[in-house]
């Protein structure tokens, strides 16, 4: 594991310390040893101990060091766009699986066209977006997917998301961390693809991208949402992932005969009762949030000096690397998702996903440690795996035992 001192990394440590037998042959990866040691120390209770591994991402010679002697490299020291194109490179070369928690969309679009190939050949698996966003919502929308079809021999028109995040009492920290400002700051820079706005960014040329982008087309709107009676805004913090996730997953597990429908949509959106209590705050909040997204949205999609605008803006915060909500309050925050389906004969269909844990900060670091200790240790695989992949295709229901471990049970509900 690198990146195992920032926010993320040191839970990620602990439920792998935690969780791995004594024997199994692991290791954690950084700058600097003396961090990673107070990081073991300071955690007695784990079953299993790592080795250190010396690595610095802009050093070639390390990197390649580094993932030459291991199977599975998690990656967690992001942002991935500036130093993570290498890791990709080494990964293929040296036939080791490699998982990130990245979501800079333009970039995962880049390493599809140019190491999709080239991993799939090699059958080696390259899983970005790997913790909370976009593991639930790939594999409910598949669930849901398979329960159809199973169930009904109907295909599915139409899949929405709507996710809701539970303050437990106990301590409150809404602080963001530095790696989530370092991702916004790397898409204002290198997103010269218009990634942001296009849900079709991540399926290949000749896919039929034009209809599915018109289905597909995030309106960065508050609205009030009748089958969850609440007011409901952009899902935070990346509106712009799940959707280009899943219709990837769609069409890569079409050439597996797992049909998501001619016709099929995915949406997503968020209630608002974690920033307000009452009704009408939640409705403000809905609207402030589809106004930062849709400024941004517009900026992304226009002259260069827009998005210096917002670059200075999220400088001004002072939010350094390592920044985040401290450790106290992640166990007071949960999530729910609720999922909304339709078939192509009209059937309506729902699931749902209930989670322990702050999303971003410690449910998204057991995920991706259940994600790695699945890919050492799982002999089967799914359909469609290798390549630049997708929660659904290279984990599928076969990992749903591992992410309930995670503190994620999904199930079908009755309508």
């Amino acid at each position: 594991m690198l990146g195992a001192t920032g926010v993320t990394g040191q839970n990620t440590f602990r439920h792998l310390a935690e969780h791995l037998p004594a024997d199994f042959s692991w290791a954690i990866a950084g700058r600097n040893p003396d961090k990673m040691k107070k990081l073991v120390s300071d955690f007695p209770d784990r079953n299993s101990t790592p080795a250190y591994i010396p690595a610095d991402i802009v050093d070639r010679d390390s990197v390649d060091a580094l993932i030459k002697n291991c199977d599975v490299l998690i990656h967690l020291a992001g942002p991935y766009a500036t130093h993570g194109e290498l890791f990709f490179e080494k990964c293929i070369e040296h036939r080791t699986h490699y998982v990130d928690i990245g979501g800079e969309t333009f970039f995962i679009k880049r390493m599809i066209e140019k190491y999709h190939q080239a991993a799939s050949e090699k059958k080696v698996i390259l899983l970005p977006t790997a913790g909370y966003e976009s593991v639930p919502f790939d594999l409910l929308t598949l669930l849901a997917i398979t329960h159809l079809e199973g169930a009904y021999q109907e295909h599915c028109e139409k899949i929405k998301i709507v996710t809701s995040f539970h303050r437990l009492g106990g301590v409150r920290d809404n602080r963001i961390s530095g790696g989530s400002i370092g991702t916004m700051r790397n898409i204002l820079a290198g997103d010269d693809c218009n990634a942001f706005n296009d849900m079709a960014c991540l399926l290949p040329p000749k896919a039929d991208n034009g209809r599915v982008r018109d289905r597909n087309k995030i309106r960065y709107a508050a609205r009030y949402d009748e089958d969850v009676q609440a007011f409901t805004g952009p899902l935070q913090p990346a509106p712009f992932l799940n959707v280009p996730v899943v219709l990837r997953s769609a069409h890569l597990l079409s050439q597996a005969g797992i049909d998501y429908g001619a016709n099929f949509s995915y949406s997503d959106s968020m209630t608002m009762e974690f920033y307000a209590d009452s009704p009408e705050g939640q409705q403000r909040a809905a609207k402030r949030s589809a106004r930062i997204n849709r400024i941004t949205s517009i900026a992304l999609a226009g002259p260069r000096p827009l998005r210096g605008l917002i670059r200075r803006r999220l400088d001004s915060l002072g939010v350094e690397p390592g920044d985040g909500p401290s450790q106290e309050s992640l166990p007071f925050v949960d999530y729910t998702l609720r999922l909304f389906g339709e078939s192509d004969r009209g059937r309506s269909i729902r699931a749902q996903a209930r989670a322990k844990g702050h999303p971003g900060y410690l449910s998204t670091s057991k995920i991706v440690a259940e994600v790695g200790l699945f890919l050492a240790e799982e002999n089967t695989r799914p359909p469609v795996s290798f390549g630049v992949v997708t929660p659904a295709t290279a984990l599928g229901l076969e990992f749903l035992p591992r992410l309930e471990r995670a503190g994620v049970k999904m199930e079908m509900c009755d309508y």
